[in-house]
């Protein structure tokens, strides 16, 4: 009986200690981000337009771990300005997204992660505003300096469904984002 009361303590101690690493992830977070983007938007007919920006956001999420060293969540995000920084290029208004991201805790401290969901925004250019919708899918790191305060790189890609604006003409629109960000995770 005793023998059985110190294995038992003792597969508590190593459950507790193969969730230990994955567990320094788990929670809410918020983070202030800001992301270079590059706007690819090709009309048909007509070309090509390719911009540059950068735009600060707000991203909150949620992480639980599965396993010693992987986690599940979701999360969502939602940028603060207008993804054409000169007003005179197309651009999306206040993109928000939302969907699901799988981490892998590589140490203590830093977590890698894939995410994948949906984007919306509405779309203007010169005369022009529609709402968009279309995937969005990324990779990133979490760097935990503290218990709760990390840092975030991530590359990510929104892919916007074609816009079929009143003249017949059509926008299919890919924005590749460059982000770094700085949250708490509680």
């Amino acid at each position: 009986m005793i023998k059985l009361f110190f294995i038992s303590i003792f597969s508590l101690f190593l459950t507790t200690g193969v969730f230990a690493q994955s567990k320094n992830f788990e929670g809410f977070g918020l983070a202030l981000d800001y992301s270079l983007n590059i706007i690819n938007d090709v009309s048909t007919p007509g070309g090509s337009v390719t911009t540059k920006s950068g735009i600060p956001g707000v991203t909150v999420d949620f992480y639980k771990a599965i396993s010693d060293k992987f986690l599940i969540g979701a999360y969502g995000t939602l940028e603060l300005g207008t993804t054409d920084t000169t007003g005179t290029d197309p651009d999306a208004h206040n993109p928000y997204e939302a969907g699901l991201k799988a981490g892998y805790a590589l140490n203590q401290s830093l977590m890698a992660y894939a995410k994948v969901g949906r984007v919306w925004s509405k779309y203007s250019s010169p005369g022009y505003y529609q709402w968009m919708d279309g995937m969005s899918y990324g990779l990133g790191l979490d760097y935990f300096f503290t218990k709760n305060i990390f840092t975030r790189v991530e590359l990510s890609q929104q892919n916007y469904e074609s816009v079929l604006w009143n003249d017949g003409s059509r926008d299919k629109v890919r924005i590749n984002a460059y982000t770094l960000a700085i949250g708490y995770r509680f």
